[in-house]
């Protein structure tokens, strides 16, 4: 029986992901890089700093990564600076599992700092029972030691898990967990997710969907 959910935040608690583009658009123009839509792809679930290095070879002149880390800071960000707002229906959802004796967790590629802080400005702290962040933990998705380490923390077993991710890389590192993996498809940015085990398009109704939630097998 599922003991334990665990939530990405990037386009799953939160539709952030064309706002973060475009935070990152205006970082890359000021350098002479124009992004693309087929970057917007590859930025979503992906190692940002990793991908931060091939996007910068496309200047016209070389660029430090600190050069680039410094005008992100002076454009801002979604997490500090951009409006955020919870999914239709996820806070209620998590408050509903853990009502029902369902531990939470979130597992996030993003860091610590912008993740805490954009889950104090959504009120949503104390909705998890762990919280690991891209910053916490040394394998970034798809390996699925982000996921494998807040089971650990939570003293729960894969099969006894659900993972509710919405890109490629996320789902594949659910499945590699060994947890039941729920794409959730409500958000702007439409991915590739036909590995998961199941899909959903919103997180209403909260109690038909705890329910469903309550009933699958690992």
């Amino acid at each position: 029986m599922i003991k334990c959910v665990l939530f990405d935040f990037d386009g799953v608690i939160a539709d952030t992901e064309v706002s973060n583009f475009e935070y990152y658009r205006k970082a890359f123009h000021y350098f002479g890089v124009e992004l693309t839509d087929e970057d917007i792809q590859r930025l979503i679930g992906t190692v940002v700093p990793q991908y931060e290095k091939v996007l910068l070879a496309r200047a016209p002149r070389p660029v430090p990564h600190e050069e680039l880390a410094k005008k992100k800071a002076e454009i801002g960000n979604t997490y500090e600076n951009g409006e955020l707002y919870p999914a239709a229906g996820v806070k209620e959802l998590i408050a509903e599992l853990r009502r029902r004796g369902i531990k939470t967790a979130l597992v996030s590629s993003t860091f610590t700092k912008l993740i805490v802080t954009a889950l104090n400005r959504m009120g949503m702290t104390d909705l998890f029972d762990v919280i690991l962040c891209g910053d916490m933990y040394s394998a970034a998705k798809p390996d699925p030691e982000g996921y494998l380490t807040a089971m650990r923390y939570l003293n729960v077993r894969p099969e006894e898990c659900i993972v509710v991710e919405d890109s490629p890389n996320g789902i594949l590192s659910g499945k590699r967990s060994g947890a039941y993996v729920m794409a959730y498809t409500g958000s702007t940015v439409k991915l590739d997710v036909s590995q998961a085990d199941c899909q959903i398009a919103s997180f209403e109704p909260v109690g038909q969907l705890a329910d469903a939630m309550m009933k699958i097998r690992g």
